[in-house]
């Protein structure tokens, strides 16, 4: 992926502006990239606390995130609970999840299928639970869906699921009724490259989205 003119798109989340680096993946389309890792520790604290401020009243007993970038979610929404256990599903299929329980998921940023997995010993902190679902980005919906089949095997109750942003509209097809479960902090679009400058897909878009802040 390479940087693409305009050079930012400017986002709201949970109250502040920040200016996403857009880049295109291929001939036709781009993104604005959230890569949470590299927003440091007060960006992770403001969107943790915002997450945990929504899902609080509920009073989930546990907080579930994806591996890599759904990690720093995870664990800033299970302080900003109270809580002190949060468990991470894995892509990378390490020798201790030889018989773990998985779903396929494929990401739009990455060119190959790819498997959550879950880790049959740790099914004891899920089942029978009331679990709280986070990543940092829906894009298509796939990794949110399989990671919240894989919470509902292990036999644990989803009372809502948390993240920073939703990109353009095809993950509401991806999660069905599922979609009512979502809380996002942000919104943002999809991208065309035309004449090697991104502008936003009103396809992606949903309604009052063409009147969000735009790319600078």
């Amino acid at each position: 992926m390479r940087l693409i003119a305009p050079e930012h798109y400017d986002v709201e989340i949970a109250g502040e502006t920040e200016a996403l680096p857009t880049l295109q993946l291929d001939e036709n389309r781009a993104i604005a990239l959230l890569m949470d890792i590299d927003m440091g520790l007060a960006f992770a604290d403001r969107v943790g606390r915002a997450l945990a401020a929504h899902f609080a009243p509920m009073k989930p007993d546990i907080v579930v995130g994806s591996a890599t970038l759904g990690i720093p979610v995870a664990m800033e929404v299970t302080r900003h609970l109270g809580l002190d256990k949060y468990l991470i599903l894995q892509k990378s299929p390490k020798f201790h999840l030889a018989d773990a329980l998985e779903e396929p998921v494929r990401s739009i940023t990455s060119d190959k299928p790819q498997r959550l997995l879950l880790d049959r010993r740790q099914i004891p902190l899920l089942q029978g639970r009331r679990v709280v679902v986070v990543d940092d980005v829906i894009a298509t919906g796939a990794s949110m869906a399989a990671a919240m089949r894989l919470v509902r095997r292990a036999g644990a109750t989803i009372l809502g699921a948390g993240t920073i942003l939703t990109e353009g509209i095809a993950w509401r097809e991806a999660l069905a009724q599922d979609t009512t479960l979502i809380h996002r902090l942000g919104r943002i679009p999809r991208f065309r490259v035309v004449d090697d400058t991104a502008r936003i897909d009103p396809d992606s878009c949903e309604p009052g989205m063409l009147s969000d802040p735009q790319p600078v």
